[in-house]
């Protein structure tokens, strides 16, 4: 077997994604069945057109009903043009073409109706859910992690068959999203603030009250099968969190969360944050951290983080999106402490050229066990189509190494090995004896290089 039919065999565990049902899961009856139209928006392509003002249809794109796929490609078709040269389409493209079937070059006028009927089909018969693990099957993903708030674990779970909870439970690593417990985030998490309240049956009136609250939903999070916590406050604040005495934020409190503003709720977001860290600590929980893409940039600075690094070295925190475009400081936080992991997620679609570049800048300079991979994507297709791209980028990286001598084939798979599939059983927790697959997917013998502290290039 050669390089690049290794690569392909080897199970990956996807690091990062959305597409188990978004934050808060999917119908409990998944067989509605979905457009082509709405696969093509349910990804970085809507992102990608919004930022170009093109919103209003679009953002409505989970409510379109598939008999109206007709009207909603005749609007999405003409602004595919803008995109059809981008990394991000031509993953979910392949992604399409792969698991529906198309003749052609491209997704066209004259082709869009055939693919359509495909997908539909598919997600009917299937349902949503069976759909997307069986296309992880097919990819050979046997562990997923999925970006969740609170009510995934305890009201999308519970309201599922025992046997589909079950098999969702197997497949599925939940990482709690943070941000609305910090009075900020996007409208799902804002929404979750309230329904955490609910579960839990409390009304915090002080700063400690609120404090036990938060110790409470990560106790019931971990009690549900929850693996991880995730911190996307880069999209609405820096990175950057002071030290803020509790006497401070107890005034601050008092005042009302959602009444503060600017610095004030800035302070407060300090002080929950670095109590949060205790938490985590205390738990074991990992913790993920959108950095790099940001606007304005510094606000998802990966170098905001030192003091979290140094001060939390029992907290493992994996920094992803590569911290582009800050993706020097990732690098050398991973290279330097142990806690700490440089994970690629995204990157490959926002740029084939630039993740092939900062995995290959990856190899080259970390150990072996302290790079991550994630899809970061919400649909089976786009979802395919990325792991096809990171596989296929995996193979030219380290087959060009190879070439050039920097270390034979033996070494080339025990690294990828590392990537696609220890590292994230490690970075989890999850002994590869528990994990699907059993003993077939035992890690590489041998104990790579951990950062600072110890070890050498364990590839």
């Amino acid at each position: 077997m050669n390089l690049r039919e290794s690569i392909a065999a080897l199970p990956f565990v996807d690091t990062h994604s959305h597409m188990a049902g978004g934050d808060e899961g999917s119908a409990v009856d998944d067989r509605g069945g979905k457009s082509l139209p709405q696969v093509l928006m349910s990804d970085h392509l809507r992102y990608l057109l919004e930022a170009q003002g093109e919103s209003g249809a679009l953002s409505e794109y989970r409510q379109w009903k598939p008999e109206d796929a007709e009207a909603h490609m005749a609007l999405v078709l003409p602004l595919l043009d803008r995109l059809r040269h981008t990394t991000a389409y031509a993953a979910v493209r392949e992604g399409i073409r792969e698991l529906h079937p198309f003749a052609g070059a491209d997704i066209t006028g004259a082709n869009w109706r055939p693919i359509n009927e495909q997908v539909l089909a598919a997600y009917r018969e299937h349902g949503e859910r069976a759909w997307q693990r069986q296309v992880a099957a097919r990819a050979n993903v046997p562990l997923m992690n999925q970006m969740v708030v609170l009510p995934y674990v305890t009201d999308h779970w519970a309201a599922l068959p025992e046997d589909e909870r079950d098999r969702q439970r197997r497949w599925l690593l939940p990482s709690l999203i943070l941000d609305g417990y910090f009075f900020t985030g996007f409208a799902a998490q804002q929404r979750s603030l309230g329904r955490s309240l609910e579960i839990l049956g409390v009304v915090p009136r002080a700063h400690g009250d609120y404090l036990a609250f938060l110790d409470a939903v990560l106790a019931r999070f971990a009690a549900g099968g929850g693996r991880s916590v995730k911190l996307m406050t880069a999209y609405f604040r820096t990175l950057r969190f002071g030290r803020v005495p509790d006497m401070e934020a107890e005034r601050l409190f008092a005042r009302g969360p959602t009444n503060l503003r600017g610095d004030g709720l800035e302070r407060l977001q300090d002080n929950l944050f670095r109590h949060v860290l205790d938490m985590l600590r205390r738990r074991g929980l990992p913790m993920i951290v959108h950095t790099g893409y940001a606007t304005p940039p510094d606000r998802a600075d990966p170098g905001h983080l030192l003091p979290v690094l140094e001060e939390f070295p029992e907290i493992k925190v994996d920094l992803c999106h590569s911290g582009w475009p800050s993706h020097g400081t990732a690098l050398v936080f991973a290279r330097e402490f142990r806690n700490c992991y440089f994970n690629l997620a995204w990157t490959p679609l926002l740029s084939r050229s630039l993740g092939r570049r900062l995995l290959s800048e990856a190899i080259d300079m970390l150990p072996a066990n302290k790079i991550l991979i994630g899809t970061d994507t919400g649909t089976a297709e786009a979802f395919l189509g990325t792991v096809r791209l990171v596989r296929d980028l995996l193979a030219e990286v380290l087959e060009e190494k190879v070439r050039e001598r920097q270390f034979d084939a033996e070494v080339a798979t025990r690294a990828v090995k590392a990537i696609l599939l220890d590292n994230p059983l490690e970075f989890y927790g999850i002994s590869p004896k528990a994990a699907p697959g059993g003993s077939d997917l035992a890690p590489s013998p041998g104990t790579p290089g951990e950062g600072r502290g110890g070890g050498t290039l364990g590839f």
